[in-house]
């Protein structure tokens, strides 16, 4: 059940109305009316009620009522405000452990909200340094030791190297624009609590893919089973593939492979498509036939890409 904010009695009611309204510029001697604040707060990850978030309704620095999620993450709080034509704004804001805060604004006119229901997303604390900077990110997300390991591993960073060395470097070979080269960015902390989750991660962090996976000892180096969700697949499951063994400690000379590289492809491939850049779409997959070869399925989506552009059949360059 949903938290109610009520004072214990009329004369404190009163009181606390009175010294609340009296610190707020302008607002002294007014009628007042309680004014019903209620809604939700969610996973801005998975969109699930958040139970336990400490709710409060805010003007100049005073907190006017304060309150706590239920368990389905609605909140309901009364707050006593001047009954006036001009709107009056407040802010509403909302945290808990893990998450990162947040708040918007509430505007309150003759005693009624604007809103009969607010919604705000908490995102997740883990998350807070994943945010991409680019047209195109793969982000790679925590990426588990092997239980006999000793130390820190920073797996994540370095599979994030040798995605960087086996995809990017072929890239830049290409005609494509700086801005819509995909860039790599290591998320370590991000870490789906469900499989399920992950295609949620790839489409909270904006991720056209997103990367988890376990690393096992093999002799002396690793072998890394990826799990790949795409942004415009969610909620699908994500793609299960895994590497050959990788020297870690030598990031440039190391191959991911064919199988852990094809969904990270066709997510990007997807993402230029969906954005009608299909010049940039010919570009990527001609780097992508150069590390993947033959491949039919690239090959089809090389030509969907090429078909769009509207000098059709005058791209030079890279493989035919």
């Amino acid at each position: 059940m949903p938290l109610i904010w009520r004072r214990p009695d009329s004369f404190h009611r009163l009181l606390a109305a009175w010294i609340g309204v009296s610190l707020l510029p302008g607002l002294s001697g007014q009628a007042l009316a309680e004014t019903n604040v209620s809604g939700k707060v969610q996973d801005f990850i998975t969109g699930q009620p958040v139970a336990g978030a400490q709710v409060n309704v805010i003007r100049a620095g005073t907190v006017l009522a304060s309150g706590a999620t239920g368990t389905d993450g609605v909140f309901q709080l009364l707050v006593d405000v001047p009954v006036r034509a001009e709107p009056l704004a407040l802010n509403l804001s909302a945290s808990k452990t893990g998450f990162e805060a947040a708040s918007q604004q509430v505007t309150v006119t003759a005693g009624q909200a604007s809103q009969l229901s607010f919604r705000i997303s908490l995102l997740r604390s883990e998350a807070r340094d994943c945010n991409p900077v680019w047209a195109r990110t793969i982000i790679v997300g925590h990426v588990r030791p092997p239980v006999s390991a000793t130390g820190e591993l920073a797996l994540t960073q370095r599979i994030s190297e040798v995605l960087q060395y086996d995809l990017l470097a072929e890239v830049q070979r290409t005609r494509l624009p700086a801005s819509h080269q995909p860039v790599v960015l290591p998320c370590p902390d991000a870490r789906p609590k469900t499989l399920a989750e992950n295609a949620y991660w790839a489409k909270a962090l904006k991720a056209d893919a997103f990367l988890v996976g376990t690393a096992e000892p093999v002799d002396g180096k690793f072998r890394v089973d990826l799990q790949v969700s795409a942004l415009d697949e969610a909620p699908a499951m994500p793609v299960r593939a895994s590497t050959p063994p990788l020297n870690l400690n030598r990031p440039e000379s190391a191959d991911l492979g064919a199988a852990a590289l094809e969904p990270v492809v066709f997510a990007l491939l997807k993402a230029y498509q969906k954005e009608k850049r299909y010049a940039e779409c010919v570009e990527f997959a001609m780097a992508a036939q150069r590390l993947l070869g033959a491949n039919p399925r690239l090959i089809s989506q090389r030509q969907a890409c090429q078909a769009g552009l509207p000098n059709n059949g005058l791209v030079g360059g890279g493989v035919p």
